[in-house]
């Protein structure tokens, strides 16, 4: 039970850090790519990235699946059937690598179709070629997501974490010294595949020896394999919304407006991307945890509880990176990549405000997955994923990209309303006092810190020095108020520890 604490405690640390160091990288690392390849090619890479991350969904989303039965089998320290599963579902993802290689195939072929009207010849090549690259680092990174799969369902939640920060330092050196002598945006692309190769064959030596797991196919369990696929499809479906919500906007930026608007969107995309991945590190590594509660029937009330707590610690990173870019975003994004990007502002602000509530209880979809009962948030997914799509071509015709932007964020905002019905319906949860227990205290902590550094900046602005001073000034105020008022003596104990006893 110590070393199931300790596991979760440093996951969730590292999984921070791993935040921070990926954010670190994508601020740095995006106007470096840019000045050596240029808008245009970044632009061309950015849209068929789009293109291959969709086509990434065809996994039916096994790395989740593996996760899930992983960790019902080392609750119940089933060593045989765990391998006996394993060995099941890499059958499964053979196959439908022999799916993606012909779908793969077909679109390099019917690709030119697709950005005849927006590209030139020249990009036209280098998106075949770029894709190509892409197609082969897709499916390394399916199979990489099997076996984090299984090390996650072990709760190995240090040593995945822990690698994949390795690994983004190693990215970040490695184009660093390699891009300004290359100059060339297909050299990115291949030193990420470069790196999840490695990362693949050391995971693959980590599972055989320290959790002595070896792939052992015995026998095909028909039973088994009808109730893990159901719950499979439905991922899969998942995925492929999740995918295309995600991926859509550069897509149809694209083939409707050209690779320059891409360029600009993109950047928009980037803090959004950073911005979700706060909290979603947490879900991930509290799965395990919360199929043990569902295997020992914990009631409702207690699985909300595990929600509210989860979604507290998640929203004391989301309320301060929100607060902070509200009143230093533009700023940012001035310093970072000029006056042609200040649309990225507000673009950044239509997507990533709505996506903050769903975001604070994502453990609640950990619950769903370890209850397997996906198929509502399936439907639900669907439906958006159908309005973004429908509002986002319309949009882009009428108002360009930020047509784009307010079809992602009305498809989270309807999204965001059907699970809740479900979680109050079905579960008994109570939404509003779900919300009101998360957010006490570190709502006021941000709104303070914000009120207080935006009058700071009204007078200190325009230089990266002015930048970093609000920076700290912003977290001094937030961290100060966070700890006298917004916190939970519980919460304290839990981040500070002794330190925390001490001050007290």
């Amino acid at each position: 039970m110590r070393r199931e604490k300790n596991e979760i405690k440093s996951g969730v640390i590292l999984s921070y850090i791993l935040i921070v160091v990926n954010t670190i990288y994508g601020l740095l690392i995006t106007p470096f790519i840019l000045n050596y390849v240029g808008d245009t090619a970044y632009g061309v890479y950015k849209s068929v990235a789009s293109i291959s991350a969709s086509l990434a969904v065809m996994d039916l989303g096994l790395g989740t699946t593996m996760t899930r039965y992983m960790a019902r089998y080392n609750a119940t320290r089933d060593k045989e059937n765990a391998e006996n599963f394993i060995g099941m579902v890499f059958v499964q993802f053979l196959f439908l690598l022999a799916v993606i290689v012909l779908i793969g195939i077909c679109i390099l072929f019917f690709l030119p179709e697709l950005y005849d009207n927006t590209f030139s010849a020249n990009e036209l090549v280098l998106a075949r070629e770029l894709l190509a690259i892409l197609l082969l680092n897709m499916i390394l990174r399916l199979f990489e997501n099997l076996l984090f799969g299984i090390l996650n369902g072990y709760e190995r939640f240090t040593f995945s974490n822990g690698f994949k920060l390795i690994n983004v330092i190693l990215k970040f050196t490695l184009i660093l010294i390699v891009l300004p002598f290359v100059k060339d945006i297909k050299m990115v692309v291949l030193l990420e595949t470069v790196l999840v190769t490695v990362t693949i064959l050391i995971f693959i030596v980590y599972i055989r020896s320290r959790l002595k797991i070896t792939p052992r196919l015995k026998k095909w369990d028909t039973l088994l394999f009808k109730e893990s696929f159901g719950y499979t499809v439905l991922m899969f479906i998942q995925s492929i919304t999740v995918q295309f919500n995600g991926n859509v906007d550069n897509v149809l930026v694209g083939a409707l407006q050209g690779a320059s608007f891409v360029t600009v969107y993109s950047m928009a995309l980037t803090i959004f991307g950073m911005y979700e991945n706060l909290s979603g590190s947490v879900a991930n590594i509290m799965l395990p945890k919360v199929t043990k509660q569902v295997v020992a029937g914990n009631s409702n009330s207690q699985l909300q509880i595990s929600v509210e707590k989860a979604g507290r610690f998640q929203f004391f990173l989301l309320a301060a990176a929100l607060g902070g870019f509200v009143c230093l975003g533009k700023d940012f994004y001035k310093l970072w990549l000029g006056n042609a990007f200040s649309d990225c502002y507000y673009l950044a602000l239509i997507l990533i405000i709505p996506v903050t509530f769903p975001m604070i209880q994502n453990v609640a979809l950990s619950i769903l997955r370890a209850e397997n009962k996906m198929a509502y948030r399936t439907v639900t997914l669907s439906v958006s994923c159908v309005c973004n799509v429908v509002i986002t071509f319309i949009g882009i015709k009428f108002w360009g990209y930020w047509g784009a932007a307010i079809g992602t964020s009305g498809a989270t905002l309807l999204n965001l309303l059907m699970m809740n019905i479900y979680y109050h319906k079905k579960l008994g949860f109570k939404i509003l006092r779900m919300f009101a227990n998360i957010m006490q205290g570190t709502l006021p902590a941000a709104l303070i810190a914000t009120i207080v550094t935006g009058i700071i900046h009204y007078f200190f602005y325009g230089t990266w020095i002015s930048f970093i001073f609000n920076v700290l000034v912003y977290l001094a105020v937030y961290g100060i108020s966070l700890f006298l008022f917004g916190m939970k003596e519980d919460e304290k104990k839990a981040i500070f520890g002794r330190f925390a006893r001490k001050v007290k």
